[in-house]
């Protein structure tokens, strides 16, 4: 029960990041470009952005899925 809290925390936390990195680039790039902006040269265009939601979202399945079983 513990690993499925923390799991649900790490996956609200990388959803967070992620999403925050990805609206960071997208603000960047089509409204306005702030001076501490530089794009990584070989990390894509949104750089670990959707990695972060991808493993927030896996992560946020299975401590879901431990609660729905007990």
């Amino acid at each position: 029960m513990v690993t499925a809290i923390f799991k649900g925390i790490l996956s609200i936390s990388a959803l967070l990041i992620g999403c925050s990195i990805i609206a960071w680039v997208l603000f960047n790039e089509f409204i306005q470009r702030q001076p501490q902006f530089q794009r990584a040269a070989g990390a894509g265009f949104f750089g670990i952005g959707p990695i972060m939601v991808v493993f927030g979202l896996y992560w946020g399945r299975q401590a879901l899925a431990y609660f729905r079983k007990h």
